[in-house]
């Protein structure tokens, strides 16, 4: 017998050969088997200069095809894919025709030479796109044009065109035209051809291949199995049709189903023909929608509806036909909805009519019923008794297939519904008050497959509403709206009135709009309960899953709703709660879709989230009535023994404490101490069984310290004993101590620390062991943990209760960790560590300002990390002066720092200590005088800009009462702004901040001179501006002088983006009078004003002022739409930027436009060739693109909108640009890289849509070649650009794997065959990228 050692040339192939033909089959299988290790062991052309030992193996291997023994056979097929690869081209031809004229004799099974096509095929060399084809791939496809198409279609002037230069084997049959031994590998073969050689096939061939798969259709020829990859085989084929190829063909399918006597099978066969090539190239395909849409509908309309309830009520029509030509309608609807979305809206009556009225179709039922406004209680009493086999049993699926078209008229309304579920569509009511009401009727849906579609196309209409009501977030739900704690700050740069703060009470709903998504919810809500009750009775567990997670929707869009419903609700859900049994998980299942895999377990968890959310909304006295229940239920679950289950429960149980507890139940908390002594008990009792999951007993420990910090307060002190308190605080530091609870220990002593709002809540001793524990903790590896702890450290050092309480020790402590953590300059630790030096200095001074401090202090100031803290680290040296110990740290500075750090941060930090310092800073503000006088006259800029910056922050702090004119700053000026003079034009602002009255006069009368100053005196007055309060009365008084000024000077193109800030922030001081102002400097003839007054508007949106908002809100549209058409493409390009500014700080008033807005947004990120222009650079000419910045503009307000209105926006368009960006020059690309990233997480099926454009784009980027002796820049830049194509790919293709979506080569070759050549060409930079990538993650954590 043949060894695998031999050597893989041809003379060992010949002896392989002829070990086939031995008798025993066993001798025959190991040669195939010895033969294909010499195959991949073997060079590429190892068999090329050997014609006859290639033939012969060929033939041999041929022959074994019709081997009598099974396994020989597919061994036999799985041989050809590495013998292809091996022989010569001439040879390819031969095989091919010998393969597809096999005739078998031994074999039953009369697809192995399909198979066996198919294998060849798919070895061959095929075109890659974008990339000429080679000499080798050439070669492949003229063989298959020559032998092997022929073969598939075979003789005929139907399937073959009379011009056509096909050679057909006299005779033959072609495989596709055998009746008796057509199968579906067959059809296969011609896919692989298809998907091989599509870019090579002459248009002759596209159209015969066509011919021949729709004969087999249309004749009704082979098994449903065949006709299904057929209809694929049409689809992969509609990629490669010309356009007039495909509009003929369009035409003809409409031809076909227009003709009255069109037999139902055939009509069929076309509308699932229509729905398939739809789907295959929606781009292209829209072009055709409306001449297809309207036989579609013709087979969806009453008519036709009419006539075969006639027939049925007559006993002549079973039905069968028509369900499914109406189910294939139904599918190609939602075909054209999902891939066609912009065509299809002017067919969105006809759309919803036909859905309606087959959502209602069932002929076992009278149709007339359902007009009705409701059934009678009495039946759906008897409805609720019977269960679901009872049901099945009266209405055999064997006799009644009616549901499936009821299923496809919900699945193409949900598709409606996704696609157009926003905008006009949504505001005009249509979807509310067409359908909602029709599918809440049909809850009582008897077959659980559609009524689950039905409620999930209602599910689908509240999310659209909460994505409407809620702009600017890409998620409304509840996960992030917790409530404030009373010692944290807002994270807000927005400047806000005082009033608006308010202390985080009871949630109240909110009553609900005449109109509007909103109101139409609220009305439509008491038919959703009022049509769920009856199932939440039931046993059908995915029905009461889904219906939860529809009435979980409903309370996050109102933010409540359900207070008037929940004696109806509270007691199924309590039951689903306490639902006994197994309580597995389907693997399965998706997040949000996934009520057709659901289990006991999964109800459970939907239940609990249910009662968290309408804990988390309604009021307390709203759950007052149900709360025993409720906690009894929920405490159930706590203790299941499934981590999964207890993990939600746990979290249900924070929400009922925050319920129940202040400040949100200030009134009526003593009458909940019942239960919440239940829910301590019930959570001390998780945390310490040590046999429970990590997760559970994190959770509990959150759950505690959210107990704890609750019933910290004076009103809630008396819920909880003074001894349960002592218990939970010494477990909390238990766990604290403990590394696998350390991290939950430590958020949820941040959360008790956050509430504590009055002395002595918390015990002395305590707090110095949390304290030294937490300060431990910022040594520690992991950045999490160190993030929270020094939260949680913050919390608890600036907490009433621990003031005065903190020994010496523990101070030093402190001290010591917080400086090393200061010297490591972590910005994410560095702010809030200077806080908390900044409460250590004002309780004890002389223990925390120490040399090491002050040193710890000037380090920081010396490195780049200064500026990221610089407020608190302001506070800091704020206290240190008040302290009088603030003369160290001042020598330090002046003597350790000075020059070496930030002149203008190093400048607020001695300015801020000398005047706080008073007399002990050893230094007064006369010598900071002399020194910059001093140093002016030795030219000394540096020295002076550090005097400079000290005496303007000095002048600011000390305000009226500061010795300095700002005569000392004007003489600063010189006569070209250099450092010098923007420095003195810095501080003569900070100074002018401090004394308006002094300054402000002085400042305008050097402005009317005019002159080179002019730059340097706006600088100054945007300092003014930016540190005088908006209501100063010494600020309004000069608005109108300042308003006149800065136009005059803003003439001046340096002048402009200084100019225009200034103007901004004094539309804010008065937007009545100066907003009308602004409004019309947009249409001045001087396009420098233009621009300046646009991008003053951009500086008025991030305040958030009532009065601006009232005026915003009547002009900001307007405005919007003028800058948006400004003649100056510069001035386009501001506008560009305002507008995404508008979406970020303004998005109530800018979202709801958004469909005036877009078309000028899309039409700026479109190349234009009158903007190119050719430039002479000596001897070359270059291409100079004059609207790549205003398209990189457009670009960023795409990336903008997709990350905070996608729901609003046009998919399709956003889909085109995004693809267009991927070919246009770096920056934009670099930009759509990361638009890509994003939307395969946003939306993941419409990216799967255009994933062969994508590809395409991708491959053109990695085919780059650059010629010789290119230079550096170009090498970098194309580098860098095959890096981000390569990433992006990486990470599609991850997603895609770990996503659970299907394999995707069928439904987009392009993007399987780019991935497979990437991989293999760029196997080294990929794993260079997973290595990376996984180094990151690892580093993140």
């Amino acid at each position: 017998m043949a060894s695998t050692t031999l050597p893989p040339t041809a003379q060992s192939v010949l002896q392989l050969v002829n070990k086939l033909s031995e008798a025993d089959p066993d001798y025959r299988y190991m040669a195939l088997t010895d033969m294909i290790s010499l195959f991949d062991k073997g060079k590429h052309d190892f068999l090329h200069h050997d014609y006859n030992a290639a033939a012969r193996t060929v033939d041999a291997i041929i022959k074994t095809l019709d081997d009598q023994n099974g396994e020989v056979q597919n061994l036999a097929i799985k041989c050809l894919g590495p013998l292809v690869a091996k022989i010569p081209s001439s040879i390819v031809g031969p095989m091919l025709e010998k393969l597809s004229t096999i005739q078998l004799k031994n074999s039953v099974d009369n697809a192995v030479p399909a198979l066996a096509l198919r294998t060849a095929i798919m070895a061959l060399p095929r075109p890659i796109a974008g990339v000429p084809p080679s000499k080798e791939v050439l070669e492949s496809y003229k063989a298959v044009s020559r032998v092997l198409i022929p073969r598939l279609i075979g003789p005929g002037e139907r399937t073959q065109a009379p011009q056509t230069p096909m050679r057909l084997p006299t005779g033959s049959e072609g495989l596709l035209q055998s009746d008796k031994d057509l199968s579906a590998e067959a059809v296969d073969v011609l896919i692989e051809v298809v998907r091989s050689f599509g870019p090579l096939l002459m248009a002759i061939e596209v159209e015969a291949l066509q011919d021949a798969v729709i004969n087999i259709l249309e004749n009704d020829r082979g098994s449903s199995v065949v006709q299904k990859r057929a209809v694929v085989a049409v689809s992969i084929l509609s990629t490669h049709l010309s356009s007039e190829l495909l509009a003929q063909t369009v035409s003809r399918m409409a031809s076909v189903l227009s003709k009255p006597k069109t037999t139902p099978v055939t009509r069929r066969l076309y509308l699932s023909i229509v729905s398939s090539v739809a789907r295959s190239i929606p781009a292209r395909f829209g072009a055709h929608v409306h001449t297809l849409a309207p036989h579609i509908f013709l087979a969806l309309g009453e008519k036709e509806l009419a006539q075969h309830l006639e027939d049925i009520s007559g006993g002549d029509d079973l039905g069968l036909e028509f369900n499914d030509v109406r189910e294939a309608a139904l599918i190609a609807l939602e075909a054209f909805l999902t891939s066609c979305p912009t065509e299809m809206e002017p067919f969105t009556d006809d759309t919803i009519s036909s859905c309606l009225r087959f959502i209602k179709y069932d002929p076992n039922l009278a149709m007339d019923d359902d007009d009705d406004d409701e059934m009678d209680d009495e039946d759906d009493d008897d409805e609720m008794d019977e269960d679901d086999d009872a049901e099945v049993d009266e209405f055999d699926d064997d006799d009644d297939a009616s549901w499936k078209v009821r299923r496809c008229a919900a699945k193409a309304l949900h598709a409606l519904i996704s696609t157009r579920g926003q905008g006009k569509l949504l505001h005009s009511g249509v979807l509310y008050n067409k359908a909602g009401p029709a599918l809440v009727k049909k809850f009582d849906e008897r077959e659980e497959n559609v009524r689950l579609e039905i409620i999930s196309c209602v599910a689908l209409l509240v999310r659209k509403t909460g994505e409407d009501l809620y702009p600017g977030y890409l998620d409304w739900s509840l996960d992030n709206n917790d409530d404030e704690s009373p010692n944290q700050l807002p994270v807000n740069r927005k400047r806000r009135r005082q009033s608006s703060v308010v202390e985080p009470v009871s949630p109240v709903l909110a009553k609900a709009p005449a109109t509007g998504p909103f109101a139409d919810l609220v009305r439509l809500t008491p038919s959703i309960i009022k049509a769920s009750s009856k199932h939440l009775k039931g046993k059908a567990i995915p029905t009461k899953q889904a219906i939860f997670d529809l009435f979980d929707d409903v309370v996050k869009v109102q933010r409540g709703g359900l207070a008037d419903y929940l004696n109806d609700i509270v007691g199924p859900v309590i039951d689903a709660m306490k639902a006994t049994g197994s309580s597995g998980f389907s693997s399965s299942m998706a997040a949000a879709g996934g009520n057709a895999s659901a289990t006991p377990g999964t109800l459970r968890v939907a239940s609990l989230r249910l009662i968290s959310d309408v804990a988390k909304t309604h009021p307390s006295n709203v759950l007052q009535p149900h709360l025993p229940q409720l906690v009894a239920g929920v405490l159930t679950a706590v203790n299941d023994r499934f981590y999964k289950i207890s993990c939600d429960a746990i979290r249900t149980v924070e929400e009922i404490v925050k319920n129940i507890t202040p400040p949100r139940s200030k009134l009526n908390a003593a009458k909940f101490k019942t239960e919440l002594q239940k829910l301590f008990d019930t959570v001390m009792d998780r945390i310490s069984q040590p046999q429970a999951d990590a997760e559970v007993r994190q959770r509990a420990i959150q759950a505690l310290g959210v107990l704890l910090a609750r019933t910290s307060s004076a009103e809630g002190a008396g819920l909880i004993s003074p001894e349960n308190r002592r218990a939970a605080s010494d477990v909390l530091l238990d766990r604290l101590r403990n590394e696998t609870t350390r991290l939950s220990a430590v958020r949820a002593i941040d959360n008790v620390a956050a509430f504590t709002t009055s002395p002595g809540q918390l015990d002395a001793e305590w707090i110095q062991q949390v304290a030294t524990e937490l300060s431990g903790q910022l040594r520690k590896s992991h950045r999490g943990l160190r993030t929270s702890s020094i939260q949680a450290l913050k919390h608890l050092v600036i907490s009433p209760s621990c003031k005065g309480k903190l020994q010496p020790d523990t101070i030093q402590s402190l001290v010591t960790a917080l400086s090393a953590v200061i010297s490591g300059n972590d910005t994410y630790l560095l702010a809030p560590a200077l806080v908390i030096l900044a409460q250590l200095v004002e309780e004890n001074p002389t223990q925390v300002v120490t040399k090491s401090t002050t040193d710890t202090l000037c380090n920081l100031l010396k490195s780049t990390s200064a500026s990221v803290a610089l407020e608190q680290l302001l506070a800091l040296v704020t206290e240190i002066g008040k302290s009088g110990t603030g003369q160290p740290l001042m020598m330090g500075l002046l003597q350790s720092v000075s020059l070496e750090g930030d002149p203008v941060i190093v400048g607020k930090v001695i300015g801020t200590l000398l005047v706080f310092s008073g007399d002990s800073a050893g230094v007064t503000i006369e010598s900071f005088v002399s020194e910059l006088q001093t140093s002016s006259q030795r030219s000394d800029d540096a020295r002076a800009s550090l005097a400079l910056a000290i005496l303007g922050e000095a002048g600011l702090r000390l305000g009226s009462k500061s010795p300095l004119k700002p005569e000392l700053f004007l003489e600063q000026f010189h006569e070209e702004p250099d450092k010098a003079s923007i420095s003195a034009a810095i501080a003569l602002g900070r100074a002018g901040a401090g004394n308006v009255s002094q300054y402000l006069p002085v400042i305008l009368e050097t402005m009317k001179r005019g002159g080179n100053t002019q730059y340097l005196l706006i600088q100054s007055i945007k300092e003014i501006l930016q540190q005088v309060p908006i209501q100063s009365i010494n600020l309004s008084k000069y608005a109108e002088p300042l308003w006149k000024q800065l136009l005059a000077a803003s003439t001046n193109t340096e002048n402009a983006v200084v100019s225009a800030e200034c103007v901004g922030r004094l539309v804010i001081v008065d937007p009545k009078v100066f907003m009308p102002e602004l409004q019309s400097l947009l249409g001045n003839e001087n396009h420098r004003i233009r621009g300046m007054a646009i991008q003053a508007v951009r500086y008025t949106l991030p305040d958030s002022d009532d009065a601006l908002d009232a005026t915003l809100k009547e002009v900001l549209l307007d405005m919007l739409l003028t800058m948006l058409q400004d003649p100056s493409i510069h001035n386009r390009r501001l506008a560009l930027s305002t507008l995404n500014s508008a979406t970020h700080n303004k998005p109530d008033i800018v979202l709801t436009h958004l469909d005036r807005l877009m078309p000028f947004v899309l039409s700026e990120s479109q190349v234009k060739k009158e903007l190119i222009r050719e430039v002479q650079m000596g001897p070359f000419k270059h291409l100079v693109d004059d609207g790549i910045e205003v398209r990189k503009s457009a670009y960023e307000m795409l990336y903008a909108l997709m990350e905070t209105a996608y729901s609003r926006i046009n998919k399709v368009d956003l889909f085109d640009r995004v693809v267009a960006g991927l070919r246009d020059e770096s920056d934009i690309r670099a930009l759509c890289n990361l638009m890509v990233t994003k939307l395969v997480d946003i939306d993941t099926e419409a990216t799967l849509r255009r994933l062969d454009p994508i590809a395409d784009a991708y491959r053109a980027i990695l085919s780059v070649k650059l010629k010789e002796g290119s230079v550096k820049q170009d090498v970098e830049k194309q580098e860098e650009a095959l890096r981000s194509a390569l990433r992006v790919s990486l990470l599609l293709a991850d997603r895609l794997s770990t996503a659970g979506i299907p394999q995707v080569s069928s439904s987009s070759p392009v993007w399987a065959n780019y991935w497979e050549w990437a991989a293999k060409d760029h196997h080294a930079a990929l794993r260079g990228l997973r290595e990376e990538s996984e180094g990151q993650r690892v580093k993140s954590t």
